[in-house]
């Protein structure tokens, strides 16, 4: 009776344990695979969002024009500064950016992006003048997520956990764009510090056709939600000692008890050319400041349907990747125009 009161103490004990997060991350027990259920299930925490957050783009010494280069007829960016509302809720999102765009020739040019998804239709306005109305879902380029801030890129839309989950669960994603002959080997490397923080270091080793070609290295914060405090990222055919990107969290923010957000990152690139001659010149620096982020968001669902369209604006709708209809708004041939046709 003694015994199975011990174990039923025992028990409740672990349940404890559980319950903070301990069970499963003790040195002894520590492997990559519990590290991937561990972003997995701090990822959870944040699928429900609403964030405003600035970004910024700055071309480094490596990236401006040389002087004498009369190719006008390729713009070079100098900064660009992005304003950023996301909102993600149980499903449905909706993003709105105005960007700010100078060029190292002195000219500039501005413009705005709003695209959302109710469930149903996904709505998206491209610099006030076009506009697609596609049934079903139809992305989301923007999916700002804190375990992927340092990762956005055209074969890195998906949750940390898919990309460090193997082949079939990055091919199985919807968000991934992952061509072929890719597959990834992945390592724990142990526990580090960072910024006065624990971490533990993994590795995930890009192949190409079966041979190694870039490394992504995550240094997970495990007082941070598992959230990476530092990335970097190496080309191995240059060196696998100086990484040609590196980024880090400069600053933390506590959203509620127990709920992390990064509130300002910087990630760098280095050019691969002149990393190659022992040079360790600045391609390019990302920056995001977070202003707001809540993790209860309550919106209507007229929220992620409302989208204005200015007049004159041309409306594609779009179905199964095919264009079914288009007109300008305000025209005759527009379903929601006074002058349209009655249907018959």
């Amino acid at each position: 009776m003694r015994k199975s009161h011990t174990r039923f103490q025992m028990s409740l004990f672990l349940v404890f344990l559980f319950s903070l997060g301990l069970v499963g991350t003790s040195k002894a027990e520590i492997t990559f695979e519990t590290l991937v259920e561990q972003v997995k299930h701090n990822e959870t925490k944040y699928k429900n969002i609403d964030l405003k957050i600035d970004y910024t783009y700055q071309t480094g010494p490596a990236s401006i024009r040389p002087v004498g280069d009369t190719n006008s007829n390729v713009k070079i960016y100098a900064t660009s500064q992005n304003s950023i509302r996301y909102v993600a809720q149980e499903g449905r999102y909706r993003v709105e950016v105005e960007s700010v765009n100078l060029f190292q020739d002195g000219s500039s040019r501005n413009s705005n992006h709003i695209k959302m998804y109710d469930g149903k239709l996904t709505r998206l306005l491209e610099q006030d003048h076009i506009v697609n109305l596609i049934q079903g879902y139809a992305g989301d380029d923007y999916h700002i997520r804190p375990h992927m801030l340092f990762l956005r890129g055209p074969y890195y839309y998906m949750p940390l956990s898919t990309l460090l989950s193997g082949d079939k669960a990055i091919a199985d994603s919807p968000e991934a764009s992952w061509p072929s002959g890719r597959s990834l080997e992945y390592a724990y490397r142990g526990e580090a510090d960072f910024n006065g923080l624990k971490c533990h270091q993994i590795w995930a080793t890009l192949h190409k056709n079966k041979k190694p070609v870039r490394r992504l290295e995550f240094w997970l914060a495990a007082d941070r939600n598992f959230i990476p405090a530092r990335y970097c990222s190496y080309q191995l055919k240059l060196s696998e000692d100086q990484p040609t990107v590196e980024g880090e969290v400069l600053e933390w923010v506590e959203v509620s008890p127990g709920f992390w957000f990064p509130k300002e990152t910087k990630t760098t690139s280095f050019s691969s050319y002149l990393l190659k001659r022992g040079q360790k010149i600045v391609q390019w620096t990302k920056k995001y400041q977070t202003k707001e982020v809540s993790l209860t968001p309550r919106h209507e669902l007229s929220f992620f349907q409302n989208l204005e369209i200015p007049d004159g604006a041309l409306v594609y709708e779009i179905e199964n990747r095919k264009i079914i209809k288009s007109y300008k708004k305000g025209s005759a041939k527009d379903p929601e125009s006074a002058d349209a046709p009655a249907d018959p």
